[in-house]
């Protein structure tokens, strides 16, 4: 988040203003800690096959992705979830190898939009603001400078 897109934020909020007008940097931080926009991280594919057993659809994916006879699709679509979970690297989400075979699978009863809510969420992480990035915000917004 850039100082002046930080600014903004701060001025947004009633709360986060105040204590910005009052020089509490620190208050404001955890405030803005509390109100900034998510940023979206791959997901841990740990994490993603462990909420996709506790949901109950990793067996069935599993079932899809390892009979090379099932009908195209599912097929593809759980084959090349299973494959980037089990490879163990974090996992984009909004890629289009999941994000578009993600419907698909919700059509062929593997996943359901509750399961598509989870999966993104995952993927949701807060923005950490610090006192000092509240400080250079105020510094430009006052000043022109960083």
């Amino acid at each position: 988040m850039t100082p002046e897109e930080l600014w903004n934020l701060i001025q947004s909020d009633p709360q986060a203003k105040t204590f910005a007008d009052a020089g509490n940097d620190r208050d404001c931080a955890v405030r803005c800690s509390e109100i900034a926009p998510k940023i979206r991280q791959p997901v841990p594919a740990a994490m993603l096959r462990k909420t996709l057993a506790i949901r109950g659809r990793w067996g069935g994916l599993q079932r899809v992705a390892n009979n090379y006879e099932s009908p195209d699709p599912p097929y593809q679509q759980a084959r090349t979830l299973i494959d980037m979970i089990t490879a163990g690297d974090a996992i984009d989400v909004d890629e289009p190898a999941v994000a578009e075979g993600a419907p698909i699978l919700v059509q062929h009863d593997l996943l359901d939009a509750s399961d598509l809510q989870v999966m993104s969420a995952l993927a949701d992480s807060p923005q950490i603001i610090t006192a000092e990035q509240v400080g250079a915000a105020r510094q430009e917004a006052i000043h022109g400078v960083t």
